[in-house]
């Protein structure tokens, strides 16, 4: 029964992030948040007060740990701070990350690229 009920979490969350992946959507371990830049690998996880925030290097891991404002961005539609562990991320231009607040306003945000 935990087998099962398990082999059902994992196929519901791999559906989930290939319907992200399709939609725009970057998936966070591939984000450093620190440089806000969509790397091609996994990057480190770094767990502050229970969310993980992911960076490139060993500064990178630092600056998470240390820097409470480097875990912070602003979301391109709505104009208020997200938390980047929270947040909807999109790769803008140049491979930017951008973090979102609700999947609407990352939606809006592409919607508007297309144009």
């Amino acid at each position: 029964m935990a087998v099962r009920v398990f082999s059902v979490v994992v196929l519901v969350l791999l559906l989930t992030a290939t319907v992200m992946a399709y939609q725009g959507f970057v998936r966070a371990e591939f984000v450093c948040m620190v440089n806000d830049r969509v790397m091609g690998v996994p990057q480190i996880p770094v767990e502050v007060d229970g969310k993980i925030y992911y960076g490139c290097c060993a500064g990178c891991v630092g600056t998470l740990k240390n820097d409470e404002s480097v875990r912070y961005a602003i979301d391109p539609v709505s104009g208020n701070r997200v938390d980047k562990a929270d947040a909807y991320i999109v790769a803008g231009p140049q491979g930017l990350a951008l973090y979102f607040e609700t999947p609407e306003n990352a939606r809006q945000y592409l919607e508007k690229l297309k144009k």
